[in-house]
């Protein structure tokens, strides 16, 4: 019984931060707003090595496409 009130209590006190923006629930997943930047710059770092290494190779085909 105490388990359940504490499920309880555990899943309200996450949907109360989802609602207030402190984590974002996204596909089931709960994460904190600052690990979606991260992603993001990662894979913006990730794209402009590729555009780099593009531009190094002369491919104007890839460079095209990362650019768009």
């Amino acid at each position: 019984m105490f388990e359940d009130l504490l499920r309880a209590a555990a899943a309200k006190a996450i949907e109360m931060a989802v609602n207030e923006g402190h984590l974002i629930k996204e596909d089931g997943i709960i994460l904190k707003p600052a690990t979606i930047n991260l992603v993001n710059e990662i894979e913006e770092m990730n794209r402009q090595h590729l555009i780099d290494m593009a531009l190094a190779n002369n491919d104007r085909e890839l460079f095209m496409q990362l650019t768009n």
